[in-house]
């Protein structure tokens, strides 16, 4: 009998790994893992206040980039057992309530970023460090077994290292790849990261951890609802038949629009819809489409008439495995049995949303007094309430409806999308928009 080797090389699974993932998204990789040992180090700490005193500091220059905490660092066994593995193992320490799951967060960061890496860690008992030449290692000749038999050589060497000035983990890149480069020497870039930091970590910042960028601290985002003079945010809370923990939030986090044209913009829009949280990490931001519920089972469609409305639902586990992440942690498995049951929810508490949004338009100006005397709170300070409620609204007088139907070219109706901003509108909802506003620049008779 033979055997087919079918084993992958070294430059596939690196090519691999690395394709499908955003440099930003290896950098919060990089934080997950900060996070992940600052849980180890303080299990015992009040929950409000588990990661304060820890920090990760990042820095970054269009020739280096470098991230170093104080969180507990790896220790010389786990770094030859599991952290530089490929690939979660199964005898792994669980990794309790953690958002570093699938065990390669950490190897596909740095290969992604450069060629040259440098990693140092120390926890309180032992240090190590390595040097990896990524075009190097990759050419590294094949190993040969006890049996005699050649295998591609997958490992890195360990050495002593003096430890740290704390317990902690220091990784340092130089050799950037071109496109890495490019986008590291981008303020913009710089800043989007900033911001995203802010907003993504907002909970583990609330709880007292320290991101830096460049000497710049990060500031955490403020989720924030209205409540009062009628208004009460939702706050709902139940354990699933998966015995994942799920939270449901959501309120006004600012009055709906008064000018219902697609003309308006805010730049707060980057905050409202739904966020999806799994152990604390924001996975979808700010999200208006079927994903969340929107326009999905016949449910209303995002439109700008819907801005100021924020939701947040959170999945929580001690067993990451079953929580509705993918492995880049910036996206929801949508097919999650757990997530489409928490959708129900969702999509009930759209719909008042859209008609507190419809109903308000009858007394505008007694709906503006009302949101203006409602206070604004921190989403996760509310207390618990089974429903979203909004201030009643004078009766809506009855209206006779009539349907209008006319056809055009499918390149001139996708053209008016574009224009609106929104190429998934429905043909119902673009002819809605479009005969509202003739008869709004067009209505004086």
């Amino acid at each position: 009998m033979h055997k087919a080797h079918a084993a992958p090389t070294k430059e596939f699974f690196v090519r691999m790994i690395t394709k499908d993932i955003d440099l930003e998204d290896c950098i919060l990789d990089l934080i997950d893992n900060c996070l992940d040992g600052a849980r180890r180090s303080a299990l015992n700490a009040a929950e409000e206040r588990r990661y304060s005193g820890f920090t990760a500091r990042i820095e970054i220059a269009p020739d280096r980039f470098t991230i170093e905490d104080n969180c507990g660092g790896i220790s010389v066994d786990q770094a030859i057992d599991y952290a530089f593995h490929f690939g979660r193992r199964k005898d792994a320490p669980p990794g309790e309530h953690a958002i570093g799951l699938y065990g390669i967060g950490m190897k596909r960061a740095i290969f992604k970023i450069g060629n040259a890496i440098s990693i140092r860690s120390s926890t309180t008992k032992d240090s190590f460090g390595t040097d990896i030449d990524v075009e190097a290692w990759l050419a590294k000749p094949p190993a040969k077994g006890l049996d005699g038999a050649e295998y591609e050589d997958w490992d890195f060497d360990l050495n002593e290292s003096p430890p740290l000035a704390h317990p902690g983990t220091q990784i340092s890149i130089r050799g950037l790849h071109p496109e890495v480069s490019r986008q590291f020497a981008d303020p913009a870039f710089i800043n989007g990261l900033v911001r995203v930091v802010g907003r993504d970590y907002a909970q583990f910042i609330a709880k007292g951890f320290s991101v830096t960028v460049n000497g710049m601290p990060v500031a955490g985002f403020r989720f924030a609802v209205r409540e009062g003079d009628g208004m009460k945010p939702l706050r709902t809370q139940y354990v699933d038949e998966s015995g994942v923990r799920v939270e449901i939030l959501a309120g006004m986090a600012a009055p709906p629009p008064d000018d219902l044209s697609p003309t308006e913009r805010r730049s707060e829009t980057d905050y409202y819809g739904w966020f999806v949280l799994c152990n604390d990490r924001v996975i979808v931001a700010s999200d208006k489409s079927e994903q969340t519920g929107w326009g999905e089972g016949g449910g209303p469609v995002w439109h700008y008439q819907y801005n100021g409305f924020l939701g947040i639902v959170e999945f929580s586990s001690d067993d990451p495995t079953l929580l509705p992440w993918r492995t880049t942690k910036r996206d929801v498995d949508d097919t999650n049995p757990a997530y489409r049951r928490a959708l129900v929810k969702m999509r009930e508490v759209a719909r008042t949303w859209v008609k507190y949004t419809n109903e308000r338009r009858v007394d505008i100006e007694q709906a503006k007094q009302a949101e203006a005397r409602a206070v604004a709170r921190p989403i996760f300070a509310v207390e618990r309430n089974e429903e979203l409620k909004m201030p009643a609204q004078p009766a809506v007088q009855r209206v006779r409806y009539s349907s209008i139907q006319y056809s055009r070219p499918t390149t001139e109706i996708d053209k008016a999308k574009r224009i609106l901003k929104d190429p998934r509108m429905s043909n119902a909802r673009l002819g809605e928009i479009t005969f509202d506003y003739f008869v709004k620049h067009e209505g004086d008779e």
